[in-house]
């Protein structure tokens, strides 16, 4: 079972990465592969113009190494304590992609897949769609032969004008599906059909036919990447909307008439309630409201040089009330924080505005419960939110309303062999509120233990060791100040350079959540950590130690809905 989760994990891994990864200076819609893909798809994941793939390895820390013999090895383990000639097929297949992925310069060879990638997913009805475009047509159809030769399974073959057509057909208990794979103007096509699915689902899958709507029709895509600002050759989606209609409607879009096809009776009576006019209503208003979640990413890579990958994911509403209240409790992150990738092992901040904060959450609670929803089902939702009121938990904010947020970074840190305890760290820890002297004065009487601790004037200096004296047995003096917005303790070079930046900031409303971490040297502690304390160290971490790879993320609102940003820089270069 561990060894299936691996190759689980592993698979995922990089379908994660394919759908993340895209990346383009280019604003144009003009690809006529997006012909085939319907108007009403509940997803789509489209990198319309070339990435180099080792870059798309790199990019998401997916390294050559991470898909080593080893791993190879578990797919191989795997394929041959099966006894399912069909599993074995498709272990065999996931086994030839980690060798190309051990190997990127053998990708062509191996599996006619071209280096600089172009590729596009998305649905049909409840059929999965994957493109790739293709080198060497006649290698992607060895990688196909190969698996028949391992598995023992063989394909029929379909009439198709341009070439090769084929079906293999899987069965699992009582689950059967069929995969077309198909070579189309230079394109791998693969897909995923159910037999309750009728010939023009088929059609569509193989790209022997177009949609009466596209992806492109009325310049939808276009609109989409107009709207969310969002870049149309590296964009992908989630339709909140064609989800919807399909799970409440009996023909409102494909997906709907898959569902039923395929649905047994008691999946059929389960959802009926929900295919009621109220409930189409409701949910329609709904999803006006919040139709779906859309992201994009850009790549830059140099060969010999860092590659860079920035990445939009955004959670849009129309709701204008919602946005601006959510707006409202954005708090304060220091800058060295909020800009980007930094050289810091970890970083983390919240920034919140703890005035606002109950208030905020309040009303949005009072806006989820107070709409009179006709969908019994929607209705007994509401009831069960209205008797779990956040008002008796937020009162305990009352003691923070002055704090606009906190963070902390670890620039370095340093573990001695011998007793494994922190000898040297380069830090820093912030707190920045309203009136930040006056209210720590407050916590002074309310706090056991602060009322001994006399602040610093502003710019001066408090040894933390002088109040705490068991921070000697570390070697490490911390050194605290405060001023009338921050409060920020630190050690090391760069925590005092970090420190004195953030005492020097006005509070202003500039962030939700920000996270950075630089993976080698994080993974490279915590394997120390664990070694020293006798704890087993994950196989996983000698890859993560290695894993020359910074990334950054942040979680803000801004005026189109929740929105998180990423950066990764990975590479040599330091």
């Amino acid at each position: 079972m561990r060894k299936l989760l691996v190759a689980v994990a592993i698979i995922a891994g990089a379908i994660y990465g394919y759908i993340k990864l895209t990346g383009t200076d280019s604003v144009t819609v003009d690809h006529p592969e997006l012909e085939f893909v319907p108007a009403d798809t509940v997803f789509l994941s489209a990198q319309l113009e070339p990435v180099d793939f080792v870059a798309y390895l790199n990019a998401f820390g997916v390294s050559p190494d991470y898909y080593s013999d080893a791993s190879q090895q578990q797919l191989a383990e795997l394929a041959a304590d099966t006894d399912e000639p069909q599993l074995r097929f498709l272990l065999s297949l996931a086994t030839e992609y980690m060798r190309a992925l051990a190997q990127p310069e053998q990708l062509e060879v191996v599996t006619g897949i071209k280096s600089q990638m172009r590729s596009i997913g998305y649905m049909v009805g409840l059929s999965p769609v994957m493109r790739i475009e293709l080198a060497n047509e006649d290698a992607f159809w060895q990688l196909f032969n190969r698996a028949e030769e391992a598995s023992g399974i063989s394909h029929q073959a379909l009439p198709g004008e341009d070439g090769g057509l084929r079906s293999y057909q899987f069965n699992f208990g009582e689950f059967s599906a069929e995969l077309l794979v198909s070579v189309t103007d230079g394109w791998g096509n693969m897909a995923l059909v159910l037999p309750t699915q009728g010939e023009q689902t088929r059609q569509l899958a193989l790209l022997t036919a177009k949609p009466e709507r596209s992806i492109i029709s009325d310049n939808q895509l276009a609109n989409i990447a107009s709207d969310y600002k969002l870049n149309p050759n590296a964009i992908g989606f989630i339709s909140f909307k064609q989800l919807a209609t399909g799970l409440t409607t009996t023909d409102g879009n494909r997906l709907a008439h898959d569902i039923q096809l395929l649905a047994s009776p008691q999946f059929s009576t389960a959802m009926q309630p929900w295919n009621t006019a109220e409930c189409q209503q409701d949910l329609s208003s709904i999803t006006e409201s919040w139709p779906g979640m859309y992201f994009d990413s850009k790549i830059t890579t140099k060969a010999g040089d860092q590659t860079h990958v920035r990445g939009k994911m955004l959670v849009p509403t129309a709701n204008k009330e919602t946005i601006n209240t959510l707006s409202s409790i954005r708090g304060f992150v220091p800058s060295h924080i909020a800009d980007g990738v930094t050289d810091s092992v970890f970083s983390f901040a919240l920034g919140l505005d703890m005035a606002e904060f109950a208030p905020a959450i309040t009303k949005i609670w009072r806006g989820l419960t107070q709409p009179a929803y006709q969908c019994p089902q929607l209705a007994q939702l509401q009831q069960q939110m209205q008797q779990a009121n956040p008002m008796a938990m937020l009162a305990a904010g009352a003691m923070v309303h002055s704090v606009q947020g906190a963070s902390v970074t670890i620039n370095d840190l340093t573990l001695d062999p011998t007793t494994m305890q922190v000898s040297a760290v380069d830090a820093m820890i912030s707190v920045t509120a309203k009136n930040a002297r006056s209210y720590l004065e407050g916590l002074k009487a309310m706090v056991p233990g602060m009322a001994e601790i006399t602040l610093p004037a502003d710019g001066e200096e408090l040894p933390l060791n002088s109040v705490l004296p068991m921070l000697d047995a570390f070697g490490v003096t911390p050194m605290l100040q405060v001023n009338d917005s921050h409060l920020v303790v630190y050690a090391g070079d760069k925590g005092t350079a970090q420190a004195n930046t953030t005492l020097q900031q006005a509070i202003g409303k500039n962030g939700m959540v920000s996270f950075g971490m630089d993976y080698a040297r994080f993974f490279g502690i915590m394997t120390q950590a664990m070694q020293a304390s006798g704890q087993p160290v994950p196989e996983e971490f000698s890859s993560l130690t290695e894993m020359n790879m910074q990334v950054q993320a942040n979680m803000d609102i801004d005026e189109q809905g929740m929105v998180m940003n990423s950066q990764m820089t990975m590479g040599k270069k330091k």
